[in-house]
């Protein structure tokens, strides 16, 4: 059960990219940023005043840093949407885990193993195979690196707030925050939305809150390595929405890049069994 419920979140995380490529040129960035955050906060504010939660995390330096960071992941995530294919830009993401590994021995201290530093290598092999052939180097790919580098703070940061606060609480003062930021981004440059634009932000809003609670769910339902190699269904989704949508279809260099991310992926996986 736990793996439908992982590909369920899947194709609601691919539809949600799909709809900010759809939107992205009509829009400024930090707008989409703004009603991404506000749309689902009453929802989270609901849950915390019902269970009688904690509002304000109290680890709220750390709060701030996961916010920051989480805020500079969609921030790179969105601008790479609107400016390559959208198979490439998930398929860059899903560097997410990789880079992961990479850090925690700075920021949690935790030693690599072996098949972790092949699982990295094997990782970053396929970026070169995505981003030189397909791009020469162009600023949007790297943007979608720069947002998974800052994902994978951004959920060190998560597990260390673990300790002190719930998750419902994290995810609410999340939204509070990237909010703020991208209202102060957004400035007096604030188009109203209009007609079909509205439909898409609440589409995105909606697509990815599900997403998120299906995603929790099915964690605290299996172990994690079975759920994270189910969410590779997000790939498939992408692709599909690419080519439907945007008649995008992925070179070979973008798949054997691909193929090497997640073999990596995989590898990182099963090393943690």
């Amino acid at each position: 059960m736990s793996v439908v419920l992982m590909i369920i979140a899947s194709a609601c995380f691919g539809t949600m990219a799909a709809l900010i490529k759809a939107v992205g040129p009509d829009l400024p960035i930090p707008e989409i940023i703004l009603f991404r955050s506000i749309l689902p906060l009453p929802f989270f504010l609901a849950v915390l005043f019902i269970q009688k939660k904690r509002i304000f995390a109290s680890a709220r330096g750390t709060m701030l840093m996961r916010a920051g960071f989480g805020f500079l992941a969609m921030s790179g995530f969105y601008y790479a949407l609107t400016h390559i294919p959208l198979a490439e830009s998930v398929f860059l993401g899903r560097t997410q885990p990789l880079i992961l590994a990479l850090l925690a021995p700075w920021i949690l201290d935790e030693k690599p193993t072996p098949a972790v530093w092949i699982a990295i290598a094997t990782g970053l092999l396929g970026i070169i195979f995505i981003i030189q052939p397909s791009f020469g180097w162009a600023v949007a790919a790297w943007a979608s690196i720069g947002a998974a580098t800052a994902s994978a703070v951004a959920h060190l940061l998560v597990r260390k707030l673990g300790r002190t606060d719930e998750p419902e609480t994290i995810v609410t003062n999340f939204f509070m925050v990237s909010a703020v930021l991208s209202a102060i981004w957004t400035g007096s440059s604030f188009t109203m939305p209009e007609g079909f634009q509205w439909l898409l932000l609440v589409g995105i809003a909606l697509f990815s809150t599900f997403g998120q609670f299906l995603m929790t769910l099915a964690y605290r339902m299996d172990h994690a390595p079975v759920v994270a190699a189910a969410s590779y269904a997000s790939v498939i989704f992408s692709i599909a929405y690419g080519y439907i949508f945007w008649q995008e279809v992925p070179t070979y260099s973008t798949f054997a890049g691909g193929a090497l991310i997640i073999l990596g992926s995989i590898i990182l996986i099963r090393s943690r069994i």
